[in-house]
């Protein structure tokens, strides 16, 4: 149980937590022993899950199954945000890819620079647009100068 309790500690992948969660919770269910599983549970709310999971827990104590599903449940709403964050990624390469393509390298990394924190997907698109009908990387750069 100490080895399951700190494989969970010591725990760096977000997506394995819930089965390593459920490996301790099996264990402490054949232990049969009530003080030891409420000791763990109050630990998982206070300890664990606040420091892990920030939010994941409001109001009363859960009980370790409802520890367990709240977990899974984090373990989802973070892989759509993974998902989401890369799609943004992409939309935000693939115009600096298209930029070295067509002029050369540093109008990629010039263009980089001004892209870095736009998450707009139309905007993007907008770049990607401009990229096409500019005949120069100067061109390109001069159609920024109105772009807040």
């Amino acid at each position: 149980m100490v080895s399951a309790l700190i494989a969970l500690e010591t725990n760096r992948d977000r997506a394995r937590a819930p089965a390593l969660l459920g490996a301790l919770i099996d264990l402490l269910g054949k232990q049969d022993d009530e003080e030891l599983t409420a000791a763990f549970g109050e630990w998982a709310a206070q300890v664990l899950l606040p420091r892990r999971f920030r939010g994941s827990v409001t109001g009363p104590l859960p009980r370790l199954e409802e520890v367990r599903a709240m977990l899974a449940e984090t373990v989802q709403e973070w892989t759509a945000e993974w998902v989401e964050q890369g799609r943004e990624q992409g939309q935000r390469e693939l115009p600096c890819r298209q930029a070295a393509r067509k002029f050369d390298a540093a109008a990629a990394e010039r263009l980089a620079a001004k892209l870095k924190g736009v998450e707009d997907a139309d905007r993007l698109a907008q770049v990607g647009d401009w990229i096409i009908e500019s005949e120069t990387s100067d061109d390109l750069f001069a159609r920024f100068e109105d772009w807040s």
